[in-house]
């Protein structure tokens, strides 16, 4: 059984027991350590850019660098 985690992060992944990403989007943290981590393509990465997100919810790769 997981325990809550206490962070900064506002994206909800963090406070569900079953979370249906392993990481979260917004700060990269793991949200479900269940799931496998999946290799991801370079083209599922452009389409989590396109909808905004920092890293990947597969792989916990930071997307978008910040300028």
């Amino acid at each position: 059984m997981r325990t809550a985690t206490h962070t900064v992060c506002e994206n909800m992944n963090h406070r569900r027991r079953d979370a249906p990403v392993s990481h979260c989007p917004q700060c990269g943290g793991v949200v479900n350590p269940n799931l496998a981590k999946t290799a991801c393509t370079e083209r599922v990465h452009a389409d989590m850019r396109r909808r905004q997100s920092v890293y990947c919810v597969h792989c916990g790769e930071r997307l978008i660098i910040p300028r």
